[in-house]
């Protein structure tokens, strides 16, 4: 990497809980970067892990921080307090970065009024039928939720801001122990002027959830975010029957769609991708409804 002027020190934050499978390829691609050793930092925060990871970590050369609280906002504002970069990075313990990846993500912050840079993220080979239907929908590319026109965000696996920005307008909200990606864009976006910028070729492989078990889960957790996001939000986008109308009328479609796809896949007239793509668009807004109805209740809303 040829660049006349001294880098500034950028700091790379990974926040882990029981990662015991996927943290050392995680940052041994981190190390293989082609970013000058000496003008990047590592700093790695155990959320209270409780399986090998703290072992597996202090083996490579970068920071071992723990947060015994638990939460992803948690753990990233313990290595954003603890780092020393002009910018701050982000990915997790469960993806892989390409060699190029700080680099592209520095290079975006080289106009004046490029507050954050977003990543492309892409699917870890996919083996199982729940990593070959998040291969297929793009999930958490940054291109499909920048666009969206209600609180457009990127998430953490491939982001980076400005140490000025979380000066401006603070960390993360660690009561939001999901949506905190889009809550805090949605505070960039309004405390600032400052744009965030799309870089394409910072990218980073993101192992999606491998069984049906681990997708539900997690789509759960979703729905709880948006949950989050519309109460705290809720002057500004008040859940109300239009919105509830909308939410079951896209269940009921995704149920008419898998069952129209389980019978032509019994009759041949389907392949099995395609039965399995819709069987989890299915599962997904099914367990949204559900994790979204739970959180409301949990925190007195009847967002039903």
């Amino acid at each position: 990497m040829r660049i006349a002027a001294p880098l500034p020190l950028v700091s790379v934050v990974v926040p882990v809980w029981n990662g015991e499978q996927t943290i050392a390829q995680c940052l041994a691609s981190l190390l293989k970067m082609h970013f000058p050793a000496e003008r990047r930092e590592i700093l790695v925060v155990d959320n209270g892990s409780t399986d090998n990871t703290a072992a597996i970590v202090k083996r490579f050369p970068v920071r071992y921080l723990t947060e015994e609280r638990r939460g992803a906002p948690l753990a990233r504002n313990r290595g954003i307090r603890a780092s020393q970069g002009e910018i701050v990075a982000f990915t997790d313990a469960d993806c892989v970065v390409s060699r190029g990846w700080l680099q592209e993500l520095f290079r975006a912050f080289d106009q004046g009024d490029v507050g954050g840079v977003a990543g492309e993220i892409f699917a870890y080979p996919p083996r199982t039928p729940a990593e070959l239907y998040a291969s297929r929908v793009r999930h958490l590319s940054p291109q499909k939720y920048l666009a969206r026109p209600l609180l457009p965000f990127a998430v953490f696996a491939n982001l980076a801001f400005r140490r000025s920005v979380f000066d401006q307008i603070g960390l993360l909200d660690e009561a939001m122990l999901t949506g905190e990606a889009t809550d805090f864009c949605t505070r960039f976006f309004r405390a600032t002027s400052l744009r965030l910028s799309y870089a394409p070729r910072a990218v980073v492989f993101h192992r999606h959830r491998s069984t049906t078990r681990g997708f539900l889960g997690q789509q759960w957790v979703y729905g709880r975010g948006h949950a989050r996001l519309y109460i705290k939000y809720r002057q500004e986008i008040p859940w109300d029957w239009k919105h509830s109308f909308l939410a079951y009328r896209d269940l009921a479609k995704a149920a008419g769609a898998l069952i129209r796809s389980a019978g032509l896949y019994g009759l041949g007239k389907e392949s099995k991708q395609d039965f399995y793509f819709h069987y989890f668009e299915f599962l997904k807004k099914l367990a949204e409804r559900l994790g979204f109805i739970r959180q409301s209740l949990a925190q007195g809303y009847l967002y039903f």
